[in-house]
């Protein structure tokens, strides 16, 4: 069994305790994440627009390190990006890799001005995890600088963009309950699979079928498979359930969990007439996604994420990924 720093469950569960506050959720969340991205010299957390690929200044969060010497590398960052460098978020489309080897695939060396303004920090690579939205917006960057370098397997990267997947949901998902905590409940569920109230479009056989397998799935991996077997628990447990809802806990008076399925769905724009799946799916995949990824993302077969992509490809005339990619590009261009 391999062992991972960081229990991906306990930091998708952490993930979803929507009645945080912000500093308090993000604290939080980086405790559960520092063991994976803490190399020796601490680890710095902030929110990021993707389309600034700038920290938001207030919710900086640091541990194990001081705030000027986080603020001294956001700066040698931001101008990496600027001159046209590699910064140490700027993993698109990994949601856990290196500077050095995210340097080296994007410019086809280790070295470049970032990494050289790094060295003169004592920093000789760092380990960078993000959780981003589809179009841009707001996301989640935590950054582990390294005296010396870092490498990471394929099979982590694929674990932790599982729960990149998660805490981007969750994200999306705090900023609904913060305006409406209980609008977009459309499913009321016990833990053993026992619907116990529905509305709106959780209210069909096929709804109510999908969300009673998930909950038993989602409990099957917070049990003893979240220690014995934590890639297998993160794949049963999806991030959407039908491209539509997440599953989040509910206590009520006495203690009770109920497990809710709140709508959740990406808030994208419609280019050409693409139905909302089609738009989700386009979007994820010009992050670079494989259909794998958008499919655990979504929670949807591989199969009827091809067929999105297709029909959406095909509407948007698009012949290949890259011409999808860059045609998303310039949508969300400023």
């Amino acid at each position: 069994m391999t062992r991972y720093p960081a229990n991906p469950i306990d930091v998708v569960e952490a993930a979803y305790e929507l009645d945080r506050a912000d500093r308090d959720w993000l604290k939080n969340l980086v405790t559960h994440l520092r063991p994976l991205v803490d190399c020796g010299l601490g680890v710095m957390a902030y929110e990021v627009d993707m389309q600034r690929s700038a920290p938001t200044a207030s919710s900086l969060e640091v541990q194990g390190m001081s705030v000027a010497d986080a603020a001294q590398l956001i700066a040698i960052g931001a101008a990496g990006r600027d001159s046209g460098g590699v910064a140490p978020t700027h993993l698109e489309p990994e949601s856990l890799g290196t500077m050095l080897q995210t340097t080296k695939r994007i410019l086809g060396s280790t070295t470049s001005p970032t990494t050289a303004a790094f060295a003169q920090k004592g920093v000789a690579d760092a380990i960078a995890f993000r959780a981003v939205q589809p179009a841009g917006g707001p996301g989640i960057s935590v950054l582990g600088p390294s005296p010396r370098e870092v490498r990471i397997d394929q099979r982590a990267r694929r674990l932790w963009a599982r729960v990149a997947a998660h805490i981007s949901a969750a994200h999306r998902l705090r900023r609904a309950h913060r305006e409406a905590p209980d609008a977009d409940v459309e499913v009321v569920c016990t833990p053993d699979g026992r619907i116990d109230d529905a509305r709106g479009e959780g209210t069909t056989s096929s709804a109510r079928s999908a969300v009673r397998d998930a909950v038993l799935r989602q409990e099957r991996s917070r049990g003893p498979a979240r220690r014995e077997d934590p890639a297998e628990a993160t794949e049963a447990w999806t991030a959407l359930v039908e491209g539509r809802w997440s599953l989040v806990d509910r206590f009520e008076r006495g203690g009770r969990r109920y497990i809710v399925a709140r709508r959740n769905e990406h808030p994208l724009s419609d280019p050409r007439a693409l139905s909302q799946r089609e738009r989700a799916v386009v979007h994820l995949v010009a992050l670079g996604k494989s259909n794998k990824l958008v499919a655990y993302e979504l929670g949807l077969t591989e199969s009827t994420v091809a067929t999105h992509l297709q029909a959406a490809m095909r509407k948007l005339g698009a012949r290949t990924r890259v011409d999808l990619i860059q045609l998303v590009s310039s949508l969300h261009r400023p």
